[in-house]
């Protein structure tokens, strides 16, 4: 069955389940770079909010051999679970109390240009700083909610109000690690790392590896690397969680290093996590990161 026909017997199904207890309807989520996946939603009279299911998991299944019957029952099931979930619009919908949980992201310029439209942003090379509620404690702790200019208008505030809280909130709250690539593979691999002398790479991200790219934003924390390297340095940018920061020392030159970005993004990083093509240079006498 393909993928259309799998999603119409879906809903069919479900409808057939629940009668008229419930909708059940299918949307477009435009997610990050441009990427379009179909969400169901479970939806009860009266509800302000419902979960949204994203079904091209559950098609991957059924290709594996689940049946459409397992499937209905097991959507059914996330759809009560999740809005069981501790998740109140109450802070939200008050910037008194939203601010302390906004935060920023990078993500590319040109890949969002249509939905930057409708986003609060400012543009930084050839990256995006966009803005997003961050849900914190309970179970759904790290759930983050995009803000839109609607958004804006409903809290009664500027954009330069969302921007100097939300630059507090980022570096404050999620403060950024740096570490050798060695280390880090000696780490992930279990065994103790036995690297001396300076690294060819580092992963710079923040110390929940979440939107860690944002990073490269935070004050003085490219000039504090720079100096502490005693050079300047190329940028890559591994995703939106992450960059890899290269010592200029002439090992790669500018083409292998964007070479590089391309084969990783192509082969390993997701459509949605890509953040760039491009690579970056930090001068540290300039003190100014360039494209």
């Amino acid at each position: 069955m393909e993928y259309e026909a799998f999603k119409v017997a879906l809903v069919n199904l479900l409808r057939e389940k629940i009668g008229g207890e419930k909708s059940i309807s299918v949307h477009q989520v435009e997610k990050n770079n441009g990427i379009e996946l179909d969400a169901m939603v479970v939806h009860e009279k009266g509800e302000k909010i419902a979960p949204m299911i994203y079904l091209k998991p559950f098609y991957v299944d059924f290709q594996g051999g689940l049946s459409l019957e397992e499937i209905g029952t097991q959507i059914l099931k996330l759809s009560i679970t999740e809005k069981q979930e501790e998740f109140s619009l109450t802070e939200f919908e008050d910037y008194k109390k939203a601010r302390t949980r906004v935060y920023y992201k990078l993500i590319n310029y040109e890949m969002n240009k249509r939905k930057l439209q409708y986003m609060p942003h400012i543009k930084y090379l050839d990256l995006a700083v966009v803005f997003y509620y961050r849900l914190e404690g309970g179970k759904l702790n790290g759930a983050s909610i995009v803000i839109h200019d609607c958004n804006l208008h409903a809290w009664g505030i500027h954009k330069e109000q969302l921007v100097k809280d939300a630059l507090l909130n980022t570096s404050r709250k999620m403060p950024y690690t740096i570490q050798g690539m060695e280390d880090l593979i000696a780490e992930l691999s279990g065994k103790e790392s036995k690297i001396t002398g300076e690294e060819l790479m580092y992963v710079l991200t923040n110390e929940e590896k979440y939107y860690g790219a944002a990073v490269i934003l935070y004050p003085h924390v490219l000039n504090h690397i720079a100096k502490v390297l005693n050079k300047n340095f190329y940028i890559l940018p591994s995703s939106v969680h992450e960059c890899i920061l290269v010592p200029d020392q002439g090992q790669y030159s500018r083409i292998e290093l964007k070479k590089m970005v391309k084969e990783v993004n192509d082969s390993q990083v997701e459509d949605e996590e890509i953040l760039s093509y491009e690579i970056y240079y930090y001068d540290c006498k300039k003190e100014a990161l360039m494209m």
